[in-house]
């Protein structure tokens, strides 16, 4: 078991990271949240390598638009405008990351070498969806799960035996700092707590990044754990380390300040941060990284509260309840996940 540490977190602020390269020349990957930040960079990184087709997504058309447009500009020896494709996906919306299932599958495009879930926000107040989900649990952790299950066959599509597809899913090590989880055995169902708006108050509120972070963790954990061996899809979250980068945006009060203080002497350029997503999706030995946590592009020991028995038991009891979810928004998720998910 690993106690986190500090010290160790910003000595690592400092180092430079190795920039992953691969012949992309006949792959497909996907980059969710790629209009600006870590995703953007990540997308340029990948567009240098020359991918077959290269997917970004955006939450309008607009943003899309400029996407593509920025992506192509900044590759300096250039990549066909027609390998870069960018479609709209709005993660605050079930029908938004169903539509873009659909249209995965009426466009034939049939497999993804790697999927890059890097969208997410950060908020201290409580705002309910469209859909009646707290938007970060929706957002960071709900939409994501979806997007993963339901791309699953695609990923599976993409593997040999000699390689695996990669799932990369954007966490942070802020995942270790929940304090609100307590008397977690007594709660009925663990999800619904955490949407319920009385129990969001205004200092659960303040940790709820922070949660939905450490609900990626477990999701993946879980993921690898139902997957069968050797498995077809290596599954990994990562922190890409406190970055220049807009995520914070919607933080207000002490938060803010602290942030901006700590960003001027020890934040990683956004490029920089982006190595840490390019890493897992094209590095070679990717079935030794999965379910596992990496930060500076390297694997790291899982939190205590994570390997306790605690932990174990929060991570099943999630992933249940997290299928159950899921199943009653889009009817594909239960064939998936009896097809290629072990029970």
């Amino acid at each position: 078991m690993a106690p986190y540490s500090v010290l160790q977190s910003l000595r690592e602020q400092f180092r430079e990271l190795p920039v992953a390269r691969a012949d992309l020349s006949s792959k497909t990957l996907v980059v969710v949240g790629a209009n600006t930040g870590l995703g953007l960079e990540a997308s340029v990184h990948f567009a240098t390598m020359g991918p077959e087709r290269l997917l970004v997504t955006c939450r309008d058309e607009k943003k899309c638009e400029q996407a593509k447009r920025d992506i192509v500009q900044r590759v300096e020896n250039g990549v066909s405008s027609d390998a870069v494709v960018s479609w709209p996906l709005n993660m605050d919306s079930f029908d938004s990351v169903c539509a873009f299932a659909d249209r995965f599958e009426a466009e034939e495009i049939g497999k993804i070498d790697a999927l890059v879930a890097n969208a997410g926000i950060a908020s201290a107040t409580y705002t309910r969806t469209s859909d009646g989900w707290e938007k970060q649990l929706q957002v960071n952790y709900l939409s994501t799960a979806l997007l993963s299950i339901l791309m699953l066959p695609h990923l599976i599509k993409a593997s040999s035996p000699e390689s695996a597809s990669r799932l990369v899913i954007v966490s942070s090590e802020a995942y270790n700092f929940n304090t609100h989880l307590k008397d977690i055995s007594s709660w009925p169902n663990i999800l619904h707590k955490l949407n319920d708006e009385t129990y969001c108050t205004a200092a659960v509120m303040q940790e709820r990044y922070n949660l939905s972070k450490l609900l990626q963790v477990l999701f993946v954990r879980e993921l690898a754990a139902h997957l069968p061996s050797p498995t077809p899809v290596a599954a990994s979250t990562l922190h890409p380390g406190l970055c220049h980068s807009a995520i914070d945006r919607d933080i207000t009060g002490f938060l803010k300040y602290f942030l901006i203080v700590l960003k001027s002497f020890s934040a990683r350029s956004t490029e920089m941060g982006s190595r840490t997503l390019v890493h897992p999706a094209v590095a070679p030995d990717e079935r030794s990284r999965h379910g596992k946590y990496l930060s500076s592009c390297e694997v790291m020991e899982y939190s205590d509260w994570v390997l306790s028995d605690e932990g174990k038991e929060t991570a099943k009891r999630v992933w249940a309840e997290t299928i159950e979810v899921l199943t009653k928004i889009d009817p594909r998720v239960e064939p998936i996940v009896r097809e290629h998910l072990s029970s």
